[in-house]
């Protein structure tokens, strides 16, 4: 999860920190936040948007998690975004940044995790549960 420590906010619950060569490359290319709320580029100051379809909210994050730049509603097909001072970027869906009224100089946790009360108030709710597979699993199936 990432939390906006400054305004205390969630920002993203689920993000997808982009690891592998293809992840970095890939980026949102071909891609919406149906999966992920967030995708996280460690060792990055400058992104670009070609080849991509949707807009996004980007914050650029320096050694300390400020914020030390953000862009709104960057369109696709732009070559380049920076962020001086930035060694992360986080790609949010288009308004996130005023959803959550995240600004310049807000301080993130980047792996916020749920405290044993939240996860037990989350817990306890009602959720719709999946129908039994036609399959069941067996743990030592029969060779």
């Amino acid at each position: 999860m990432i939390h906006n420590l400054t305004r205390k906010k969630l920002i993203a619950r689920k993000p997808l920190v982009a690891l592998t060569f293809y992840e970095r490359g890939r980026g949102m290319i071909a891609r919406d936040f149906r999966d992920f709320d967030a995708m996280v580029f460690n060792n990055c100051a400058c992104i670009h948007t070609m080849f991509m379809s949707i807009p996004i909210d980007v914050l650029f994050v320096d050694r300390e998690n400020k914020i030390c730049g953000l862009r709104k509603n960057l369109m696709p097909w732009i070559p380049f975004a920076r962020g001086p001072g930035a060694i992360s970027v986080i790609e949010l869906p288009m308004g996130t940044i005023e959803r959550t009224d995240t600004e310049k100089g807000d301080i993130l946790d980047l792996n916020a995790e749920l405290t044993e009360k939240a996860k037990v108030e989350l817990l306890s709710k009602e959720f719709a549960t999946a129908a039994h597979p036609a399959m069941p699993f067996e743990a030592n199936p029969k060779q």
